[in-house]
């Protein structure tokens, strides 16, 4: 089963190498499974990048062992599927927020091995040289765990030589906001939609965005979006006098460094509203994980609603 992810420092197992095959862990004291974990190479991508874990796990017993896998992830925000497994929640976060998920494991049959494959992503723009997660990722079952460490492949293909990697710990979005005209509908009221332009110039953890819209009086009171991924109240932006507030998930989760995203909030007025200028909406976006969220405003922008004649 596919589960993908939405929403205390790990440890190495002995014999640990860092950039060996797998990772095995000892055996449990009841003898009950193996844990063997792959490397997690993260290759980059036009923009950040992503990479997989295998984790297998041997019952040893002479009966079927079902249970559950623990998974401390080597990165924050960087857990984006899991294969193999089912039920999967985040359970807890490490002081350094990265998430620890747990997940039900289909029954493996005596002497037989388990695979599960989680899935990572990261931000980050890709570099010319590699380079290393400074915490390593976890693997817990029924005692044993295996641990992982995270190494991001150079732009020309190399693991060698690398440099420590430091992610951000605060926010850097800019967002644009285009003026909206609304033009009256077959039955008589009006809409229209504001664009909205996101650029990420950072790397800070995160695995979608999500973004508010203030409107003024004279609007109805639900702005919409397509393709929204869940939508609730406003918690930054002030609601205008006689208007109203709303935030959403922006659909297409990470947005990674250096990455551009667009989409519309569709407003709209009832029939009888007069021409002309209505007044002015504010549209806000902002990281969904840990990071610190930015202060210096350019994650704001306004944009002037007009009703057409």
């Amino acid at each position: 089963m596919r589960i993908l992810l939405l929403a205390g420092a790990a440890t190495l197992a002995a014999g640990t190498t860092l950039f060996g095959g797998a990772v095995a862990a000892e055996a449990a004291p009841t003898g009950a499974v193996t844990v063997e974990v792959s490397k997690l190479i993260l290759e980059p991508g036009e923009y950040g990048h992503t990479g997989n874990v295998r984790i297998a796990i041997r019952n040893t017993t002479s009966d079927p062992f079902s249970g559950n896998v623990t998974i401390t992830e080597p990165i924050p925000a960087a857990t984006a599927t899991i294969d193999g497994a089912g039920g999967c929640v985040f359970i807890d976060t490490t002081p350094d927020n990265r998430t620890v998920s747990s997940c039900g494991l289909d029954t493996i049959p005596a002497g037989e091995t388990g695979v599960v494959t989680v899935g990572f992503q990261s931000p980050a723009k890709p570099q010319p040289y590699a380079q290393i997660a400074q915490q390593r990722g976890s693997v817990e079952v029924a005692g044993v765990t295996a641990g992982f460490p995270a190494v991001f492949r150079s732009t020309t293909g190399s693991l060698r030589h690398p440099h420590p990697y430091v992610q951000d710990t605060t926010g850097s979005l800019t967002v644009t906001a285009g003026d909206v005209t609304l033009t009256q509908q077959p039955d008589g009221s009006f809409a229209g939609r504001a664009p909205v332009t996101v650029h990420n110039n950072g790397d800070a953890p995160h695995r979608y965005l999500q973004t508010e819209i203030a409107i003024p009086a004279g609007l109805d009171r639900w702005p919409g979006m397509e393709s929204a991924e869940g939508c609730a109240g406003a918690s930054e932006l002030p609601t205008p006098p006689g208007g109203n507030a709303f935030g959403c998930m922006v659909a297409g989760g990470q947005l990674a460094e250096g990455q551009t995203r667009t989409f519309e909030w569709t407003v709209t007025a009832p029939a009888g509203t007069p021409a002309g200028p209505l007044g002015t909406g504010t549209t806000l976006l902002r990281l969904s994980g840990p990071a610190v969220q930015q202060s210096d405003a350019a994650n704001v922008d306004a944009f002037t609603i007009t009703i057409a004649g």
